[in-house]
């Protein structure tokens, strides 16, 4: 018996011996998994529990513009805070809504969703919220409200360069205008902080940490005048809403560099509130003069006329007999206003801007006056491309669009059409960019808003003036069609710009505009445009007016031509230009 007994107390011991010899081989295998087996993934848990990485944002690069060697700020950093809830922590919502609610300007009920906990923790109440504003949010002292600083973008001159500059959104990115097209060299590069941290997330500095300091972008200086920039825009403004007219462009450039000294779009925006923007008008934040696509009627003329001219195959006083109508691959192209003036010169096409009469021109580029030729079209594309149609111009802003223009094996009529600005679509900008050839003597500027570069560490680079062309036309011809143009502003439907002591250079436009199906053209609707450039002597500007859609009988001369006087009367005592006479 006691024997039984004691085999009995050895088997508890040796099971009991045993059970704890597995227990210590299963804690001495998980220590050789742990500390040999899974070292590096487990030490790399635990030092991402220990550290964190912090984005250090980069300053935004600024704008601005700058008159008589000072700069003037367009775009600002300012700093303010936004104000986020973490619902977790939020246990009276409609409580806290009603607290809240007066310091935002918001309703109660649109609130308290917002603070109402349904799995999400970080719900932005409001941007941009003042410093005042900020200290009465904290002062109420609500858990789960938070308050953190952060740079906004702050434009000082409101709607008046909004188009041309465009916006930065609440995630610090570039929308539209410039602000896109520089994102990059504005935005500049973020720096990284990364520390080890406390078990609440704060990082404790000691000399394990590592930090890459941000690099702040670059800011700009343009070429842009704030006072000829605020009279282009009363200028376009009044046009606009005297004609009752969906919208306008107005821009003025230097024809001996390409500086953009104004650009204008009405209607426009505060981007300082871009938000507040309905839906339905998104279109507000395109720039207009470089990204709307028309057919621009009779300004294309001078274009035109230059490619026979320079071409030698017309001059200034060769003659033709309009009969007010010509026929192309039997299509009838007429005159406007259905006139037939008789013998008429290539400068009475310009001036009494006669459609047969570019048709003329047309076939006689291509050898034959009784048709048109393959030979002709050639040597019309050839001379569109080099006055930089087809392409964009490369000015600094976001959304520019490609002129459109037809291959040269396109049928015969579309050819004729483009000889008086229709069947080809251009910009504001391209009509610039070509007309200031015309002005400067044949030499094809590439057009710029970005007169200099600032860099992180204050160093200024001049942005050059680039020539594309260096001789699109010759400066005889160049003269030519400069003449021709002062006599429509002395005799023709540049009339109105007409000033005393000054030679005017301008070619009036009204276009038709294409019916979206492409069957034709729309009924009681059209484009008005005037472009030109003074003193024809010594040109210190170019301009151009457009008009989209105006709701009043007449043509550009009514809608256009009046707002284009404004600015060049007042551009003539801003330069200090003297009468001639």
């Amino acid at each position: 018996m006691v024997f039984l007994q004691t085999i009995r107390a050895n088997w508890r011991i040796n099971l009991l011996l045993g059970f704890f010899g597995a227990c210590l081989l299963i804690v001495i295998g998980k220590l050789i998994q742990v500390q040999i087996l899974q070292h590096d993934e487990f030490l790399r848990k635990a030092n991402s529990q220990q550290s964190r990485k912090y984005e250090i944002a980069a300053k935004r690069g600024e704008i601005y513009t700058e008159e008589n060697g000072e700069r003037y700020p367009l775009a600002l950093n300012q700093r303010l805070s936004y104000v986020f809830a973490d619902p977790k922590f939020i246990t009276e919502p409609q409580k806290v809504a009603n607290q809240l609610a007066p310091i935002l300007e918001k309703n109660p009920a649109e609130l308290t969703p917002s603070l109402t906990f349904n799995g999400s923790r970080y719900i932005v109440l409001k941007e941009r919220v003042s410093d005042e504003k900020a200290q009465q949010i904290k002062d109420l002292k609500i858990p789960g409200i938070v308050l953190k600083a952060k740079d906004y973008r702050y434009y000082t001159e409101g709607n008046l360069f909004s188009q041309v500059l465009g916006y930065v959104n609440n995630d610090g990115e570039g929308q539209y205008g410039l602000e896109q097209f520089y994102d990059r060299e504005l935005t500049g590069e973020n720096g990284l902080l990364k520390a080890v941290t406390d078990s609440q997330g704060v990082p404790i500095y000691g000399s394990d940490n590592t930090q890459i300091a941000p690099k702040d972008g670059s800011s700009v200086v343009l070429t842009l005048d704030r006072s000829i920039q605020s009279i282009a825009r009363k200028a376009l403004e009044q046009a606009v809403t005297q004609n009752r007219a969906e919208s306008g462009s107005l821009v003025v450039m230097d024809p001996n560099s390409g500086a953009i000294q104004a650009m204008v779009n009405y209607p426009d925006y505060d981007p300082n509130n871009y938000q507040n923007v309905k839906s339905e008008n998104y279109g507000v934040f395109q720039n207009a003069a470089v990204s709307s696509l028309y057919e621009p009627g009779s300004i294309f003329k001078p274009i035109t006329m230059s490619a026979g001219i320079d071409s030698g195959k017309v001059k200034a006083d060769t003659k033709y007999t309009d009969t007010g109508e010509v026929t192309v691959s039997g299509k009838t192209i007429r005159n406007s206003s259905n006139r037939r003036l008789g013998v008429q010169t290539m400068a009475d096409v310009i001036q009494q801007s006669l459609n047969t009469g570019m048709v003329y021109v047309l076939m006689a580029m291509g050898g034959d006056l009784g048709k048109v030729t393959r030979s002709g079209k050639e040597l019309l594309y050839s001379y569109v491309t080099k006055f930089g149609f087809g392409k964009v111009t490369g000015i600094e802003q976001a959304g520019e669009v490609a002129s459109k223009i037809k291959d040269p094996s396109t049928y015969d009529v579309d050819y004729a059409s483009m000889m008086f600005g229709q069947g080809i679509t251009v910009t504001v900008m391209q009509m610039m960019q070509a007309v200031s050839a015309i002005a400067n003597g044949g030499k094809l500027y590439q057009p710029h808003l970005v007169a200099k570069v600032i860099d992180r560490d204050g160093k200024v680079n001049e942005v050059k003036p680039r020539i594309v062309n260096d001789r699109v036309i010759s400066q005889q011809t160049a003269a030519v069609i400069a003449n021709m143009m002062i006599s429509v502003v002395q005799k023709g439907s540049g009339f109105a710009t007409r000033m005393k002591g000054y030679n005017i250079a301008g070619k009036t436009g009204t276009a038709s505009v294409p019916k979206a199906d492409g069957t034709g053209y729309e009924e009681n609707k059209n484009i008005g445009s005037f472009i030109g450039f003074a003193p024809v002597e010594n040109p210190r500007f170019v301009m151009m007016v457009r008009i989209n859609y105006p709701k009043v009988d007449g043509f550009a001369e009514r809608t256009a031509v009046p707002a284009f006087a404004e600015v060049a009367k007042e551009l003539f005592k801003y330069y200090q230009i003297p009468p001639s006479s």
